[in-house]
């Protein structure tokens, strides 16, 4: 059965879980291209619709997650992962990063054991579904075609994205050896050892040799299994590529490497197909559109899995809320379980914190409660799922913004030696997977002309140390700031000056 057929039920249904039945779900993975306003964002939203995917991971949202699936009428999404969903989404721990410094790329704002979400596919019943990007260069293929040696190019993935991959495997390997049905979807900026095989070799210049790429060895050796190429095992006779359809017509620029990059990796399922969407035209895409608005094509799989029983889980929405607003709590206990929400201070104990509560509801799947910011101050706070007897069985983190709604930068001291750490606190940020803090020259107006940055660990009230190694050169003696910037992209939310002295 679909999942889209249940989403009432899901709201609803009071008996307890049922047994393990299997769920077909539909999956997508696109790279939109910086926020999909590179060609025509309607373009985007229309793929989105028409789709029909259950849940889609996005690449390159550039903070458009949220915008993007109310307009293509997604109900829910995980603005850490940038995953949108028909069906409900909770995160498995406390709704943003608990560990400290900064993480490889594809786990920021992620804790290292926690890089997926739950995706109640049926009532009670949940997949884990992660979403990533790995970095782009240098990119090996070109190297391979440009003539380096390939035991140079592997070294050069086993240094970069192999180093990316191997801890985001590892948070998921022991879901997969429970059982658990996994989903990753992703640009992983990388082809598969099952593309570049001794049949394909001169099918296109990067091609010089059969390759055993490191990335997607380390995918299957997690347990997964490419979801295209069991599909459509020759890659000859069906390349897939996803990278790059032009910019966006069937024009590709000068010297530009063609390949499968684009992924959707499943574990503890069965795949029934597999396409690739993308420009009209096209021998090797099984659906075009025009203008097709990315530099990437879209993949999909359909999948048939049984998912597992669902833990007890609670999401709040937004969770970022603006004061004199309000804002939703959805939760679930398992099995038929009196349960409510308790709202209390960041880390309050909600046996004697409580500010405000809802208690001694019926146990439902995903019931939702909407409260008032009412007697709730700007700042931190915590909502506590508690059962029958007032005990806590989850907790998820979200903060309420005053004032105008602007995020804020502080800083512990305004004036620093060049040789000494900054300490930068903030409130207020969006929470997106790749919030940054840029250290730019005061009022220099060029973006891109950063000194140092920082991934905020996608909190929306946090502080860290900007530690001198994380800059590209010393500091001279002056006038500087620090720029709060918005999920990987040049978009200023908040600036604080500060001076550097000898």
């Amino acid at each position: 059965m679909r999942p889209a057929a249940l989403l009432a039920a899901v709201m609803t249904l009071t008996a307890a879980p049922t047994l393990a039945e299997d769920i077909e779900l539909r999956v997508m993975s696109f790279n939109i291209w910086y926020g999909g306003v590179q060609v025509s964002q309607p373009e985007v939203i229309e793929i989105l619709r028409e789709s029909d995917a259950d849940i889609i991971g996005l690449q390159e949202p550039d903070g458009q997650t949220a915008a993007l699936a109310a307009a293509a009428g997604y109900p829910y999404v995980d603005l850490r992962r940038h995953i949108i969903s028909r069906v409900p989404l909770f995160d498995p721990k406390l709704g943003e990063r608990t560990e400290t410094g900064q993480s490889v790329y594809p786990l920021a704002g992620l804790d290292a054991d926690a890089p997926h979400v739950w995706a109640m596919v049926a009532p009670g019943k949940v997949v884990a579904v992660g979403n990533l990007h790995l970095t782009s260069d240098p990119y090996g293929p070109d190297l391979l075609r440009d003539g380096s040696p390939l035991e140079e190019v592997l070294q050069g993935e086993t240094d970069t994205r192999l180093a990316e991959i191997d801890p985001y495997a590892k948070g998921l390997e022991s879901l997969i050896k429970s059982g658990t049905p996994v989903i990753v979807t992703g640009d992983f900026n990388t082809p598969s050892h099952l593309d570049y095989t001794q049949a394909a070799i001169g099918l296109r210049p990067s091609m010089t040799a059969a390759v055993p790429w490191p990335v997607t060895l380390r995918m299957e050796a997690a347990g997964f299994t490419d979801t295209f190429r069991a599909a459509h095992p020759d890659p000859v006779a069906r390349p897939g590529l996803t990278y790059s359809p032009g910019f966006p017509w069937p024009v590709q620029r000068e010297g530009e490497s063609l390949d499968r990059i684009d992924y959707i990796f499943a574990a503890n399922a069965t795949v029934r197909g597999a396409e690739v969407w993308g420009e009209p035209d096209n021998p090797d895409v099984d659906k075009g559109f025009d203008p097709w608005p990315s530099d990437h094509r879209a993949v999909i799989a359909d999948l048939t899995v049984t998912p597992i029983d669902a833990p007890a889980m609670l999401a709040v929405e937004p969770r970022l809320v603006p004061e004199g607003s309000t804002f939703v709590t959805r939760g679930y206990l398992p099995g038929d379980a009196i349960w409510g929400v308790r709202i209390v201070p960041r880390g309050g104990d909600p046996a004697t914190q409580t500010v405000t509560s809802v208690e001694g509801l019926v146990p439902t799947y995903n019931r939702a409660f909407r409260f008032s910011t009412l007697g709730l101050t700007p700042g931190p706070w915590d909502a506590v799922l508690i059962d029958e007897a007032g005990a806590e069985q989850a907790r998820t983190r979200f903060s309420i913004i005053g004032g105008n709604g602007k995020p804020t930068l502080t800083v512990a001291t305004p004036s620093v030696k060049a040789s000494d750490p900054i300490t930068v606190s903030w409130t207020g940020a969006p929470g997106l997977k790749y919030d940054w803090i840029g250290v730019y020259a005061a009022g220099d107006p060029n973006l891109y002309n950063y000194l140092a940055f920082a991934y905020t660990g996608a909190t929306l009230d946090g502080s860290m140390e900007l530690t001198p190694d994380l800059y590209y050169q010393t500091l001279e003696p002056g006038e500087y700031e620090l720029r709060l910037m918005s999920d990987d992209h040049y978009v200023t939310l908040a600036t604080l000056g500060f001076k550097v002295t000898e």
